[in-house]
């Protein structure tokens, strides 16, 4: 890809991200239409195709790796059986309930359709990570969602190589065949990252160098990868595994400074890709395309949501009978149907598709429109599905103490503004005292109700305080880079102090995004302070 190229999908991104937050638009959903709005006007000719090496070799790895080492093991290990239901029988539910409804609706031969069902079964790692790490929902639900999006790439990646070799062959799919293959393929892949992933804790724990420790997580997310796929094991597996492994080391036995510098890393990488695959899945897209094979794509739509459906309620249902303690309410299982997206993992899968397997061309148009639509239509909705369903936890505490806090600035905003026009001669003295009384008393009832609420909710107030304390700890950073950077304090005073804010950057992160109990609250925002 030339320069120019390159330089010119940086700026397009930074343009999506101003108007996505501006529209108050999910910043994926803003990239695909973005990048098919490129396609459709030609803006940037001479971009390459979305290449099936690059997501499988590239992307996939580095997104499922940063997934691992970022998410809480604890909410995984909490909610690990609801995921493995669904990341194995749901899996298996998904793709032949799919597969039947695409053999019945579109006509296609069970070959192709059991290859189609497993490109569609895919969840969209990314747009999942996205959505519920910002959403206030319920933390089981969000640790479920997360988990399942993570592993649920591996099986149904295993499943997808098995049925393609299949069909590609053209012999008739063995479903006992097809089993063995996905459960040898996961749990050789879990134990490749799992010992992966311990040699490199065991080299990040005696390297004491973040810039060595973030080359060694690097080199792990993809020799992960590549270690189970050369062995024909689940690649994706290794990877979230050795990723999850990691990271318990890391918030362990590593220093805080190096903490922060791969924490850092693997958010700005994430993002680069994540930027990557949505803007490539628009550019990629061709709208002839999709409005010639419009009526496959709506019945292979609704093919899969029959297929989510399946894969959905009856684990859940089985679960409910099995295991009560671990069953998941009805109201969430809803959830979990509406955050079925796809995403540019199912157009490189299908990209990839040998060119002798039956039905490509239409199981190639059928996949991209279906990603297209589940993509834009299905991320929209999502927000607003979860606040119908008053799954997003809003806090009326935090509300009351946001509007006050508004009304404190605006009133504080103008007073100042107040004293600049009487200074500069522009209001009358007699107007001046007259308007000045009013913010006054608009101050001093703000104030009034902060420390009200302050004073009856205590675990509002440490969290309060604690963003603050966050807040002045960014400028302590700055001033300390800035030092360092002009000579005026020594390099070894300045790594000091820094390594010290991050060993309080880290104990502040874990306060803001673990809710206090208010018997604990009043205590940790002392702590904090």
């Amino acid at each position: 890809m030339e320069m120019p190229i390159v330089i010119g999908l940086m700026v397009v991104a930074i343009v999506v991200a101003i108007g996505a937050k501006r529209a108050r638009i999910p910043y994926n959903v803003a990239l695909v239409v973005g990048g098919l709005l490129i396609s459709m006007g030609n803006l940037l000719p001479g971009v390459p195709p979305l290449s099936p090496e690059v997501v499988f070799l590239v992307c996939l790895p580095a997104l499922l790796f940063e997934g691992g080492i970022t998410a809480d093991l604890g909410n995984v290990r909490a909610n690990a059986v609801p995921i493995a239901v669904l990341a194995t029988l749901g899996m298996a539910l998904a793709i032949s309930a799919t597969a039947a409804a695409l053999h019945g609706f579109l006509a296609l031969g069970w070959g192709p359709a059991l290859l189609l069902g497993s490109i569609l079964a895919v969840t969209d790692t990314v747009s999942i990570l996205y959505a519920f790490r910002r959403a206030p929902v319920p933390q089981r639900l969000s640790g479920i969602m997360q988990g399942e999006s993570l592993f649920n790439d591996g099986t149904a990646l295993v499943a997808y190589a098995a049925i393609a070799s299949v069909v590609a062959g053209g012999h008739a799919p063995s479903l006992g065949l097809l089993a063995g293959k996905v459960v040898l393929a996961s749990v050789g892949g879990g134990v490749i990252g799992l010992a992966l992933g311990l040699v490199a804790s065991f080299v990040i724990r005696r390297t004491e160098d973040p810039l060595a420790e973030i080359m060694a997580t690097t080199a792990l997310a993809f020799a992960s990868f590549a270690a189970a796929e050369h062995v024909h094991l689940s690649g994706a597996i290794a990877a979230v595994t050795a990723g999850l492994t990691v990271g318990v080391a890391l918030r362990r036995d590593v220093a805080p400074q190096s903490q922060v510098a791969i924490h850092t890393f693997w958010e700005y990488a994430a993002f680069g890709v994540n930027t990557f695959l949505f803007l490539s899945v628009g550019l990629t897209t061709r709208p002839e395309v999709l409005l010639e094979h419009l009526p496959e794509t709506g019945i292979a739509f609704g093919c899969v949501i029959v297929g989510r459906a399946v894969a959905i309620y009856i684990p859940f249902l089985l679960l409910r009978w099995l295991r009560p303690v671990a069953s998941v309410p009805l109201r969430w299982q809803h959830v979990f149907l509406v955050g079925n997206i796809k995403g540019a993992l199912s157009i490189g899968l299908v990209l990839g598709l040998p060119e002798n397997t039956p039905s490509r061309d239409v199981l190639v148009a059928v996949a991209f429109g279906v990603t297209f639509f589940s993509l834009v239509g299905q991320g929209l909705l999502l927000s607003g599905v979860l606040r119908r369903m008053g799954l997003l936890e809003q806090d009326p505490v935090a509300l009351d103490v946001a509007e006050q806090q508004a009304r404190l600035i605006a009133s504080r905003a103008a007073h100042h503004e107040l004293e600049i026009l009487l200074e500069q001669g522009v209001v009358p003295r007699a107007a001046y005292e007259h308007l000045r009384s009013g913010y006054q008393v608009n101050i001093a009832r703000a104030e009034r109700e902060l420390r009200r609420l302050n004073e009856q909710h205590l675990a509002q107030s440490a969290r309060s305080l604690i963003a603050v304390r966050r807040r002045l700890m960014d400028a302590e950073r700055t001033a300390l880079l800035a030092a360092r950077r002009n000579g005026l304090i020594p390099e070894s005073t300045a790594e000091a102090m820094l390594a010290r804010l991050d060993e309080r950057t880290l104990d502040l992160e874990h306060a803001l995004h673990h809710h206090v109990p208010d018997s604990q609250a009043h205590e940790g925002g002392r702590k904090a302070s």
